[in-house]
Formats: C-alpha cells, sequence, structure tokens
C-alpha cells in the first residue's frame, strides 16, 4: 500500500467510526472507498455520497436533491443556483442539465494533513442545514411555483 493508499483508507475508516458513532446507518463500499447513508432533515431526507479520492486526496460529499429540473426554467434555476452559492461559505448546489439533476456538493482535502473525525461531522452537519435552507425555494423555482416570487 502507498502512503496516500493507507492515508485514504484511514480518512475512510475515520468517516465510518463517525457514521457509527452517531449512529447513521450507511452502506460501505470498500474497493471505492465510498458510503452512501441517508439523514433525516427538517424539509426532506437526505442522500449522501462521500468518496475518498486517494489520486486527488479529496474527500467529496454529494447530496442529490429530488428536484426534477426542465428545459423551461433551466436559465432561471441557474440564476438562482448562482445567487444561493454566492453565499455559501462551504459547499455549492451543481446543476447537471444533461441528465435534469440538481445536487449540493462539499469537498474537503486532506493533501499534507490527517483528517480527524470533526470534519466528517462537520460535512454531514453543514450539509443537512444548508440543503434543508434552500430546498423549498428551490423546489417552489423548479415547479415554476408563484410563492416563490413572493420569497
Amino acid at each position: 500500500m502507498t502512503i496516500t493508499t493507507t492515508k485514504s483508507w484511514k480518512n475512510y475508516m475515520s468517516l465510518c467510526r463517525t457514521l457509527e458513532r452517531n449512529d447513521i446507518r450507511y452502506n460501505r463500499e470498500d474497493e471505492k472507498l465510498c458510503v452512501m447513508c441517508r439523514v433525516g432533515g427538517n424539509e426532506i431526507e437526505l442522500s449522501f455520497r462521500i468518496t475518498i479520492n486517494p489520486s486527488k486526496m479529496l474527500i467529496t460529499l454529494y447530496s442529490p436533491l429530488p428536484i426534477e429540473l426542465c428545459n423551461e426554467n433551466a436559465a432561471d434555476m441557474a440564476l438562482a443556483v448562482c445567487m444561493i452559492n454566492s453565499t455559501i461559505e462551504d459547499g455549492l448546489f451543481c446543476m447537471d442539465i444533461k441528465n435534469n439533476l440538481l445536487y449540493f456538493k462539499m469537498t474537503s482535502s486532506f493533501y499534507e494533513t490527517q483528517i480527524n473525525d470533526t470534519i466528517f461531522e462537520y460535512m454531514l452537519s453543514a450539509s443537512a442545514d444548508i440543503v434543508d435552507e434552500y430546498y423549498p425555494k428551490l423546489k417552489m423555482l423548479a415547479r415554476n411555483d408563484e410563492m416563490f416570487a413572493e420569497n
């Protein structure tokens, strides 16, 4: 095992311990250094996919949103995502126009450092808070809801 792979495995095991300590059930893909879990939010149950990338020395959290994008309001949604992203200090919303997907993404590098368990707790907590805050407005915009203009 190379130093990078060893470090990645240690971070992966730290992630698993963090989930277990917080009583979060998860599925593991050890060969991909990836876990999938669900966390209850205020608005929706959030799905998370967290991967450890040894070559990039990067931890990436993805949280797909149950919002179906459509071409009619893609420009409005893109503008809203940009405006929201400009206010978020950590993480960002991403649009995948090709596959009509909207998701939240947060990353953390472990280059030249050993990640401790608190970074995983932070990534999960901050992501859940951010998605909970913006999901209702993004959902209304995706449905072309008139109420969005009033909020």
